[in-house]
């Protein structure tokens, strides 16, 4: 139940945000964007990689094939997953958009679920990574969907759908994988697609911030901490 609890609690500070502090939060939110990519990108190096590579073959297909599955996604998002706005890409439908952003909630989450054979200081890495990951994102997708909704009840639905994607994905995640409901190779493929989607996200993440200008050394600063609170997390224990 905790780890769902961790999960639920970055979409709500991320909406929360949105409500109480509007656009003046940019700054933090480009802080808490860049030090989730790096998290992620820790999580990814030094808990799924190594597992992957000594228990899968053709591991480096499948997370080429996350890596893809993950710029398709996008497609439908532009962006917004990374907690940034992108005017020219965002679709049309605001539902295609939504739809699409679950998913991307949704997977992140199962990830964590799925990934029960793992140790649990690892997977508390992934659902703390995932969380803070989910602050931008639930931010820039609720002060889009305010933007296009004057009814309230319909707003409040979808964000509070989108809120429960991540502990939805986690809890079917672990249920499938206790039951023993697809086998233990099918999941190590599964996490190496998760994998290449977190390396893709977090790397897009990273290269979107300038690390050369002024703000360049809080920016290193920031990458560094999260990349060294992803490895203890995934070494403890």
């Amino acid at each position: 139940m905790i780890p769902q609890l961790i999960l639920l609690s970055g979409p709500i500070i991320g909406i929360s945000l949105s409500y109480y502090l509007k656009l003046k939060a940019n700054k933090f939110i480009g802080n808490t964007i860049l030090f989730s990519g790096a998290f992620l990108f820790g999580i990814a190096l030094f808990g799924l990689l190594p597992e992957l590579f000594d228990n899968i073959k053709q591991a480096g297909i499948w997370l080429a094939v996350g890596f893809l599955f993950q710029i398709v996604l996008e497609k439908f998002t532009g962006g917004i997953g990374h907690g940034h706005i992108h005017k020219n890409e965002i679709p049309k439908n605001i539902y295609v958009l939504f739809v699409g952003l679950f998913l991307h909630a949704f997977f992140e989450g199962y990830s964590a679920g799925l990934s029960n054979y793992l140790n649990t200081s690892i997977i508390s890495g992934m659902v703390v990574g995932i969380s803070i990951h989910e602050i931008p994102a639930s931010f820039a997708l609720s002060v889009l969907l305010a933007s296009k909704f004057s009814n309230k009840k319909v707003l409040n639905l979808l964000l509070i759908s989108y809120a429960l994607a991540t502990s939805i994905g986690f809890t079917l995640g672990s249920y499938l994988h206790d039951e023993n409901l697809i086998s233990e190779h099918m999941s190590q493929v599964i996490t190496a697609i998760i994998a290449g989607t977190f390396l893709h996200i977090s790397t897009t993440i990273v290269f979107e911030h300038s690390l050369w200008k002024k703000e360049g050394l809080k920016r290193w600063l920031v990458i560094l901490m999260a990349l060294c609170i992803s490895y203890i997390a995934c070494s403890i224990g």
